[in-house]
């Protein structure tokens, strides 16, 4: 059997390399815009907004736009993005302050990051993240990103029939051997692994104690079937070239890994496939000037070779972090893959277990 989820570890020594940001009132880094495909392969599912859903259906339905096409919000694509980047260039925990209390037998757990890791606190001296996509604490101190992600529109639906999912519940950090390294530190940052058959649940409601519909555990949905294809394009500017490597890399991964996105993660559900179809890279100081208005397009295999130089940098890494990402987000997935029970956390035995310890 196989955990959900595992951790990415962080090497704690290696710290936060926090610099000055480029600042949008001068053109001093690369910009342009970049678009891509993205291919559902397994059931793919994000919430339509409950004022939206009609009344008369049972199940949820995928989120849509004012068409009735569906889509990935850009606020979902840039998530996945920064959290891959915060955890590759090794950013802050920008969602982590610090401090993690989880109740655990009426007592109160604390879960610390060392203080290198912690949030970027002004705007002068921010880690690669924050540089990138931005950062709001109060009013004193914010800046807007250098990358943004439109919305992503589904050209090529596939359907599904409504499924009822597994109990998705939230994350239970009290359970300190699966969250907590050797050294006490967080056991790193949590990704879940995909499934080469994720299960199709026709069980019905999972009720907590009351046996009706408002208190299940479980959702009723209608995903997204795989080989559904988005469109997507976002767009930089200011970047520096190691920042522009970096975001490549987030986007692309690399040969025998995937990335997971939407709702229904533990469940197998929102495994995708990214591909660049299009970049282009404008010069904002020669767009009135050159011929060509300072840009320059890549596409086809001119931009598979241009992607690829620029990601190999990270391809050619082997530190502890790009090896847990690759061995957990590794495709095709896995058919072992569930929960421990209850009675597997009430054993004595197992009190104890960390995740690579579970069979």
């Amino acid at each position: 059997m196989r955990n959900p989820y595992d951790f990415v570890r962080i090497d704690w020594d290696e710290g936060v390399k926090r610099c000055p940001p480029r600042f949008h009132d001068r053109f001093e880094g690369l910009s342009g815009r970049i678009e891509g495909t993205i291919t559902t392969l397994t059931p793919f599912f994000i919430q339509e907004p409950e004022e939206n859903a009609p009344r008369r259906i049972r199940y949820q339905r995928h989120i849509l736009n004012k068409n009735g096409d569906p889509i990935i919000p850009g606020s979902s694509l840039k998530g996945l993005i920064r959290s891959l980047v915060e955890t590759v260039g090794y950013g802050c925990w920008w969602l982590f302050k610090g401090e993690y209390p989880a109740k655990e037998k009426g007592r109160k757990v604390y879960y610390q990051i060392p203080d290198p890791f912690h949030q970027c606190e002004t705007q002068e001296n921010l880690c690669v993240a924050c540089r990138m996509f931005g950062m709001v604490q109060g009013r004193d101190a914010s800046l807007k990103g250098h990358v943004h992600f439109d919305e992503a529109v589904c050209t090529q639906p596939v359907d599904h029939d409504p499924i009822y999912t597994i109990i998705l519940s939230t994350p239970k950090p009290r359970h300190t051997p699966f969250y907590l390294d050797k050294d006490g530190n967080p056991a790193g940052r949590k990704f879940y692994f995909h499934h080469s058959t994720p299960p199709v649940d026709k069980e019905g409601w999972r009720p907590k104690k009351a046996k009706s519909q408002n208190d299940a555990q479980n959702q009723y949905i209608q995903p997204l079937g795989a080989g559904s294809v988005f469109t997507f394009s976002a767009h930089f500017d200011d970047l520096a070239p190691d920042e522009l490597r970096l975001l490549l890399y987030a986007l692309v991964l690399e040969d025998g890994m995937r990335h997971k996105l939407s709702y229904g993660k533990p469940a197998g559900l929102g495994s995708v496939h990214i591909e660049l179809t299009r970049l282009e890279m404008i010069d904002y100081k020669q767009r009135y000037t050159a011929p060509d208005g300072g840009k320059v397009i890549y596409e086809g295999e001119q931009l598979a070779s241009y992607v690829a130089d620029q990601t190999a940098f990270y391809r050619n890494q082997e530190n502890v972090t790009l090896r847990d990402l690759r061995r957990i987000w590794e495709w095709p997935g896995h058919d072992d893959i569930r929960y421990p029970s209850w009675q597997w956390f009430q054993d004595p035995e197992n009190k104890r277990k960390r995740l690579d310890e579970i069979e």
